[in-house]
């Protein structure tokens, strides 16, 4: 691994594996419990914090799946990965035009893939519990309804502020589906 000058920790395509990013990949913080920089595979983006930076956002993790094998989780991750850069963008609406981007990381160590992304806004997530009725407000349910687990850690990664991450079990026999619904990690960190 090596690192930047202010310290923070990135790999480049050769080190990362084949489909990855050409640019440095920086490595976000290891609070969800994994050594982010022993895995194999990672990719990061950076994209405005504009409405369709979402679809882009989308594309790019379901392309990276597919091209590193795993793409048996690219519904669920692509629906965690529509909710999250949504709220990084509704979150960064509020900071003002000059708002700083949103990055979203993916990574893989072929038993685990974890997504992380992170915005300028330093308010934390927080899962709502509303109505049958309301219009809104259900992201953060379908973000732990679709992921094996999620959370969300403060982040220092060139000007934002917060990550949030979700994480899912790939399967470990052929045909098997992952689970999303069991508690814990994908394995020992």
């Amino acid at each position: 691994m090596r690192y930047n000058a202010r310290g923070l920790a990135f790999t480049t395509t050769a080190e990362a594996g084949p489909g990855t990013m050409r640019a440095a990949v920086p490595i976000p913080p290891s609070h969800h419990g994994h050594d982010l920089g022993r895995w194999p595979l990672h990719s990061a983006l950076t994209l405005a914090a504009v409405e369709g930076s979402v679809p882009s956002a989308r594309a790019h993790l379901r392309q990276q799946l597919r091209e590193w094998g795993q793409a048996e989780v690219s519904q669920d991750a692509g629906v965690v990965v529509t909710e999250l850069v949504a709220n990084a963008v509704t979150a960064a609406a509020g900071l003002g035009p000059a708002a700083a981007p949103v990055l979203i990381w993916l990574g893989s160590d072929g038993h685990c893939v974890l997504l992380a992304v992170a915005d300028a806004n330093p308010r934390p997530p927080v899962r709502l519990n509303p109505g049958p009725d309301a219009e809104g407000g259900r992201g953060l349910a379908l973000v732990e309804a679709f992921s094996s687990r999620w959370g969300w850690h403060p982040a220092s990664i060139a000007g934002l502020v917060k990550a949030v991450w979700a994480e899912w079990r790939l399967p470990t026999e052929a045909g098997q589906r992952p689970s999303t619904s069991l508690p814990g990690r994908c394995h020992a960190a």
